[in-house]
C-alpha cells in the first residue's frame, strides 16, 4: 500500500498544529503526548485510498442524505461515514466521545457550536459531524482528544492519565484503533511514540 504521508512529514505536521494540540489537551485534561501518539500512528498509515473513501462519502452526502437512513449498507460506493482527517476518525465515533464528554462535563471550544443532543443514529447528524471532521482541522483533532477520554473510560473505568500505568495506556491507544480488550501491536507502536513525545 502506497503511504501518504512519512514519519518526517507527519512530525512537521504535528509540528504546525502544536499550539492547538497543546490547548485542546489543556481544555480536556489530556496530555499532548497522547493526542500526538495516535496522530502518529494514523497520519503515517494513511494510504491513497483513504482519500477515495473521504470522497465516496462528501459525494453520497451531496445526494440524499436522509434518503439513507441506516448503516452503511456495504457497498462501498454507499459508504456515508469514513474516517477521516489526521486522527483518522469516524464521526460515529466522534458523536459517541462527544456524547461521553457532555455526560462527564469535559468542554472543549470545538465543541460549542454543535446542538445539544447529537445521535450516531440520525443521519443528519452523521453527516454534520462528519463534513466538520473532513474539513475543519480543529473540530477533528479535538474530537480525537475527546475520543481517547472515552477509550480510557471504556479500558480503565477511570479518568487519570496521570496514574495510567504503561499496560493501561497501551489499551488505550489499542482502543482508539480497534474494539478489542488486549494490547494490540498498534497499542505497542502508539506508546513507543507517547513515550518519544513526553520525553
Amino acid at each position: 500500500m502506497i503511504h501518504l504521508y512519512s514519519e518526517g512529514q507527519a512530525l512537521q505536521m504535528l509540528e504546525r498544529c502544536g499550539s492547538d494540540i497543546a490547548r485542546i489537551c489543556a481544555e480536556c485534561g489530556l496530555p499532548p503526548a497522547c493526542l500526538k501518539a495516535v496522530l502518529m500512528m494514523e497520519l503515517t498509515r494513511m494510504d491513497i485510498l483513504d482519500p477515495l473513501a473521504d470522497t465516496v462519502v462528501a459525494v453520497n452526502w451531496l445526494g440524499a442524505p436522509l434518503l439513507h437512513p441506516g448503516p452503511d449498507s456495504g457497498n462501498p460506493l454507499q459508504k456515508l461515514d469514513s474516517s477521516t482527517g489526521y486522527g483518522q476518525i469516524f464521526s460515529r465515533v466522534a458523536i459517541e466521545a462527544i456524547r461521553f464528554a457532555r455526560e462527564r462535563g469535559i468542554s472543549c471550544a470545538a465543541l460549542l457550536e454543535l446542538k445539544p443532543e447529537l445521535s450516531p443514529e440520525n443521519p443528519e447528524d452523521l453527516r454534520l459531524v462528519w463534513r466538520r471532521l473532513n474539513r475543519d482541522q480543529v473540530f477533528n483533532l479535538s474530537c480525537s482528544a475527546l475520543n481517547l477520554l472515552h477509550c480510557a473510560w471504556q479500558m480503565t473505568g477511570r479518568l487519570a492519565f496521570g496514574s495510567y500505568s504503561p499496560q493501561e495506556l497501551k489499551l488505550i491507544f489499542t482502543r482508539y484503533n480497534a474494539d478489542v480488550k488486549q494490547v494490540t501491536q498498534y497499542g505497542e507502536a502508539a506508546y513507543a511514540w507517547y513515550l518519544r513525545f513526553a520525553a
